[in-house]
């Protein structure tokens, strides 16, 4: 046999295994995210809420969130944004008495009203982590209050500090009492 024919045959054989592999791979391994996932950003606030304090939050694709041990050995993702750790970490900094964080997710951010605190530029559907949490605060029931951040998912920067609004329940939409 000559030798083009057995490298020719060697190719074939490479080629064979790798479509092979592509398929197996293919059917095993989970596709990617497109699509951000149907239905509200955040889970604890509702879109009631949001737009009470003159904030409109649009999905996005949620960033992959790496194990502890990955991390700790010091392997990140590139990536042009911070990740969640990091905007939990600057709204703990920047704002005194957060006592918990509750839910943390990347949406684009509209801010319409002037009623909020703001730390920045006028946010017009911005990239954002949105964190919502509890700080203490007096006069509160509990001590406690909740509060939403919008930190700049590119910069890491605080943009926004509300307090949610508490929803109403039915027998006061239904403006009944006891």
């Amino acid at each position: 046999m000559r030798i083009w024919a057995r490298g020719g045959i060697a190719l074939l054989a490479a080629g064979a295994a790798c479509v092979l592999t592509w398929s197996v791979l293919s059917v095993v391994l989970p596709t990617s995210a497109t699509v951000p996932r149907p239905g509200p950003v955040l889970e604890t606030v509702t879109p009631a809420q949001l737009a009470a304090m003159s904030v409109r939050l649009d999905p996005t694709l949620q960033p992959v969130h790496l194990p502890e041990w990955v991390n700790a050995v010091g392997v990140r993702l590139p990536a042009g944004i911070r990740l969640a750790d990091d905007a939990e970490a600057t709204v703990r900094r920047s704002g005194g008495g957060v006592r918990s964080v509750t839910e943390r997710a990347l949406a684009y951010a509209t801010v319409s009203g002037r009623t909020a605190r703001t730390r920045g530029p006028t946010i017009s559907h911005r990239l954002v982590w949105a964190i919502v949490g509890t700080r203490a605060a007096a006069g509160s029931v509990g001590g406690l209050v909740q509060m939403l951040w919008l930190v700049d998912a590119r910069t890491g920067h605080q943009l926004v500090e509300l307090t949610i609004l508490v929803a109403a329940g039915p027998a006061a939409a239904a403006g009944g009492g006891p």
